[in-house]
């Protein structure tokens, strides 16, 4: 195996270098989730209603061809709008639709009228804050008939899941390098025996609990 020490050490330098971005952005979105920094779900809730208190400009549009799937109707009328980004949800029935809309940065009401075919819209700016919870929530469980329907979404979602198989080979790689390190051995067993006693508390009292 010392013959494959340089190249585990190129491994480990690397997929380390490559990943350091998001564990940035999700170790600092979940700091703000777990301490309550913004009070995401009273803020989602202003924001589902704020289209009917507040409409920034009012865009006409072509009614949908009626055989299309929820999803692809709405996708239809946000493309007539010239609107881009994930579809958070659908509302609605015959008469109206409410599409809410998210990215990094902006948050859309979209409340197209079926009847008139009419959408009022409004828009809203979201802080520097806001768009780390985006990221570390995105494309997430939610929703799972029509998340990732944005394509920024899907390659986003990719990129997540390719950095954690570099964080899995990174771990892999390290633990290697740490054996061969016979200095560090102590320290590094102490180490890995306090993440496994704190990881095996919490599991335990979860389940207790």
């Amino acid at each position: 195996m010392k013959k494959y020490f340089k190249l585990f050490k190129e491994i480990h330098l690397h997929t380390g270098l490559f990943i350091s971005p998001f564990l940035i952005i999700f170790a600092g979105s979940a700091l703000i989730l777990n301490h309550n920094f913004i009070d995401w779900q009273e803020d989602w809730q202003e924001w589902t209603f704020s289209v009917d208190d507040k409409v920034d400009e009012e865009i006409g549009f072509t009614l949908p061809e009626a055989d299309l799937t929820k999803i692809e109707y709405a996708k239809n009328i946000l493309r007539q709008a010239g609107i881009s980004g994930e579809i958070a949800n659908i509302f609605g029935d015959s008469v109206q639709m409410y599409i809410p809309v998210t990215k990094p940065g902006y948050r859309i009401s979209v409340k197209a009228d079926l009847v008139s075919g009419t959408a009022y819209i409004h828009t809203e700016r979201t802080n520097f804050w806001k768009k780390l919870i985006w990221l570390h929530k995105m494309p997430g469980p939610h929703n799972a008939n029509i998340r990732g329907n944005w394509v920024h979404t899907r390659l986003w979602g990719s990129a997540v899941d390719f950095s954690m198989i570099c964080l899995f080979i990174s771990s892999i790689t390290g633990i290697v390098l740490w054996y061969y390190f016979k200095k560090d051995r102590i320290a590094g067993i102490i180490a890995l025996l306090i993440g496994l006693l704190s990881f095996s508390s919490l599991i335990i009292g979860f389940t207790v609990l």
